[in-house]
């Protein structure tokens, strides 16, 4: 009957030691994120339109394209100097740019294949209302129902992350979903 007391009271004490007040900090302006608040918290870039991939028929796809452009109103880019890392769930590779950052890549490689509203003569720098579409080649081919995350780093800003994951059968021309 003792140890039963005793056990009884340990069990309500237990549940009664933790009476902590504290209470976790107000959120002050440097905790709260506002949308489009600070141009540090989001990427320079962004994407317009499809994320695709050129494919063989019930095989694999080889090149994915997309198009960039900056995001709002800010300075232009460079393109000789952008960082794109390709991952799936196997691998993880940095592309490089094709000689002179134009043309059709080869594996391993990225390339700028079209550029919309240039500005200027034509650059390697991607300016506001300019639209550079890009193919990548990644060193292995993407098979149905992969996963894929492209991240492109400006030498000056913050990366843009696209998370894509290929279609359950692979066609000629394909649209990478959001995953």
């Amino acid at each position: 009957m003792v140890i039963s007391l005793i056990f009884l009271t340990l069990i309500l004490v237990a549940g009664c030691i933790d009476t902590s007040t504290n209470n976790p900090p107000l959120p002050t302006m440097s905790t709260i994120r506002i949308p489009g608040g600070n141009p540090s918290d989001t990427s320079v870039l962004q994407i317009f339109g499809d994320v695709t991939g050129q494919g063989i028929p019930g095989g694999t796809i080889d090149n994915i394209t997309f198009t960039l452009g900056l995001a709002d109103v800010h300075d232009s880019v460079d393109m000789e100097n952008l960082s794109i890392v390709y991952a799936d769930a196997i691998r993880t590779e940095t592309l490089r740019p094709v000689n002179g950052s134009h043309g059709n890549p080869p594996r391993g490689y990225w390339g700028i294949v079209k550029v919309e509203n240039e500005i200027g003569n034509p650059n390697n720098r991607l300016d506001n209302e300019e639209r550079f579409t890009i193919t990548i080649n990644p060193t292995a081919p993407l098979v149905p129902r992969q996963f894929i995350t492209i991240d492109i780093k400006p030498q000056n800003g913050r990366s843009l992350t696209i998370r894509r994951v290929a279609p359950p059968t692979i066609l000629a021309d394909n649209i990478l979903l959001p995953s």
